[in-house]
């Protein structure tokens, strides 16, 4: 990790002022330049903040041993503080110069807490769902990136709360990053920024949500462990479908519900909703902003039949719907011929791999031993 990412402090020192007074220190005319000032409170909220609060053991268990309080000598054994200032004096000057609501300042000006009135929120399944909606994930900045430049340049599209530079074994940055913004409103924008580029002349960067990435990473190796299968059993990697150029289907089958980020909801729930009008597949994965529902009948007659004062309610809150038509229509329609085709191939796979002595109690695995006559 690196800059605003979770560290631990240095060693020795982090216990120095346990069972010891602390001297008060004084601000009165202490100057400290905005620009350091700003960088100090942001650390210190990144610090004291839900996002490493609830996962730093270091400092958890620093706020039980003094009510909450922590002496500015053990915060200093942070390195990324200390690089940014070092001197206790002028990091009290920044936190009673600033507006922050996160981070107290006690009367001697020599420890700091988490603001008693801001609890640290439960570590619920709620709360990380929200946090991963609005984790943005960022491909193909410079190598020589660091935290600093990362922070000025995302600055201009969102507040951050988190910034983890992206690191191969050798801790070398890999120029991808993970961000998680304070609004998930922040998030879908940069999201939908298409053309966002680091520098004029450089190449648009690649931008997905965290979740958008992980799918993707979880398909790639996916396909990976297929064509390793595929390879293993002497087939061609590049396995040809049986997938037709021009798709048959009867129009006005598709429903789409839109604005579903953020929403709590399950495809059993959808089902449920529209229970009774021929629902015969819905496409939906938790924490997905879409969903795809086809039925038997027509989309728009079973979208009418469950709307109430011409509004279309899931889990309590108006989702967006439209019945899907043109290109949407047939290109929903030629991937689930696609993916239809590659069930298939998986389910005949896997049939020829036990035929094959692939599975249990073939060649190599842990059937019935026989007598040798």
């Amino acid at each position: 990790s690196s800059g605003i990412n979770a560290e631990w402090p240095l060693r020795p020192g982090e216990t120095t002022d346990k069972g010891t007074k602390l001297e008060a220190v004084s601000t009165e005319g202490v100057e400290v330049e905005s620009h350091v000032a700003a960088k100090i409170v942001k650390q210190l909220e990144y610090y004291f903040g839900d996002r490493n609060l609830r996962q730093d053991r270091f400092l958890l268990r620093e706020v039980t041993l003094d009510n909450g309080w922590i002496s500015l000598d053990t915060m200093l054994n942070f390195k990324r503080l200390a690089s940014i200032c070092s001197d206790k004096a002028k990091i009290a000057k920044a936190i009673e110069s600033s507006n922050t609501s996160l981070i107290v300042l006690n009367e001697e000006k020599n420890k700091i807490r988490r603001n008693p009135d801001r609890p640290l929120p439960k570590n619920s399944d709620e709360e990380k769902l929200a946090s991963n909606l609005k984790t943005v994930y960022v491909k193909g900045l410079p190598l020589d990136l660091n935290i600093d430049k990362a922070e000025e340049f995302f600055a201009a599209h969102g507040k951050t709360c988190y910034i983890k530079l992206r690191k191969d074994g050798s801790s070398q940055f890999k120029g991808s990053v993970f961000i998680e913004f304070e609004t998930q409103a922040d998030a879908d924008k940069i999201v939908l920024n298409k053309e966002l580029k680091y520098t004029p002349e450089s190449e648009p960067l690649i931008v997905m949500s965290r979740n958008d990435y992980f799918k993707s990473k979880s398909m790639n190796v996916k396909q990976e462990k297929n064509t390793k299968r595929e390879e293993q059993m002497g087939g061609n990697a590049e396995v040809k479908l049986d997938v037709p150029e021009t798709v048959e289907f009867e129009k006005g089958k598709v429903l789409k519900i839109t604005g579903l980020a953020g929403v709590e909801t399950t495809r059993e729930e959808m089902k449920t909703v529209f229970e009774g009008n021929g629902v015969s597949w819905v496409t939906f994965n938790k924490g997905d902003p879409e969903a795809f529902i086809r039925f038997d009948g027509s989309a728009q007659e079973a979208l009418d039949k469950v709307k109430s004062d011409e509004k279309f309610m899931l889990s309590g809150k108006e989702a967006s719907t439209v019945v899907l038509e043109g290109e949407e229509e047939e290109a929903y329609w030629k991937k689930a011929a696609l993916e239809k085709a590659e069930f298939f191939h998986r389910k005949n796979t896997n049939r020829k791999r036990r035929f094959d002595g692939g599975g249990r109690g073939g060649r190599g695995g842990r059937g019935k031993r026989h007598r040798r006559d």
